[in-house]
């Protein structure tokens, strides 16, 4: 453009409806399609939008998420400190910790988390004669149909897991004479011990329930069968008789046409 002559780029006509379409299909296809500018290692850019599930994922899948954490935290925790008890100067505060950890686990397991994942409780009570009282509950079979496989699996599994775990550090620490710390560890199987046969026994109380209804339910067919098995034989009976009968009435009318021939 020459010096003295006027910008007239101003008085171009404007873009046709056509163009000014597409230049909006454009924009919004390019604002549409956000997975193409996710950062990389985003969960959106190669799960679709959907989060990975991480490590402990399974808990959320459970019916009660905060017991079945509640259920493997205390435990875990009083054997992270167990194991890790060498770099922490004071030994007594890591005995002190690690019992209450095991004492909190055991209330747990005993009072919450048996009840809530598997329908299962167990408690004890000293009668007026001073002899203990073992009262072992289960739900019925109805509602024991209703339990969650997973919650089901977290509790067992983590009711026998740690029982394999101290028992192998208990030899260990038998083997390596560290008597010390082999106080932890019988006060952690003995409590993960009674908390298995407690809850072994109200499991096996509720096979029972369930085998007795089901034995009950064989029992009743058992007689409906053998009335339907009655009523036919009553009734093939009295065709059988009903058919002799006719028999011997036609007998002695053949004798008779056989005299007169």
């Amino acid at each position: 453009m020459s010096m003295g002559q006027p910008d007239t780029s101003f008085l171009s006509p404007p873009p046709t409806h056509n163009q000014s379409h597409e230049e909006l299909q454009f924009l919004t296809a390019d604002l549409g399609d956000t997975s193409s500018h996710a950062p990389i290692g985003h969960p959106n850019a190669s799960m679709g939008g959907e989060a990975a599930p991480g490590p402990l994922g399974f808990i959320k899948q459970s019916r009660h998420p905060t017991a079945s954490a509640f259920h493997l935290l205390f435990k875990t925790l009083a054997l992270v400190f167990y194991l890790f008890s060498g770099t922490f100067a004071n030994f007594i505060f890591v005995n002190v910790l690690c019992i209450l950890l095991l004492a909190f686990d055991f209330w747990t397991v005993k009072n919450v988390t048996g009840r809530l994942l598997v329908g299962l409780r167990w408690w004890n009570y000293v009668r007026e004669d001073g002899n203990n009282e073992w009262v072992f509950e289960s739900l019925d079979s109805n509602s024991m149909g209703e339990i969650s496989h997973i919650d089901s699996r977290i509790f067992w599994g983590g009711l026998y897991s740690p029982v394999v775990v101290w028992g192998l550090l208990f030899v260990l620490g038998a083997i390596q004479l560290k008597i010390q710390q082999l106080v932890i560890v019988v006060v952690a199987l003995s409590l993960s011990i009674a908390n298995i046969v407690g809850y072994t026994k109200c499991s096996k109380e509720a096979k029972q329930k369930m085998q007795m209804m089901m034995d009950q339910g064989g029992a009743m067919g058992n007689v409906v069968g053998a009335i339907g098995a009655s009523r036919f034989l009553s009734g093939m009976a009295s065709m059988m008789g009903t058919a002799a009968t006719a028999q011997q009435q036609q007998q002695p009318a053949a004798s008779s046409y056989d005299v007169s021939v």
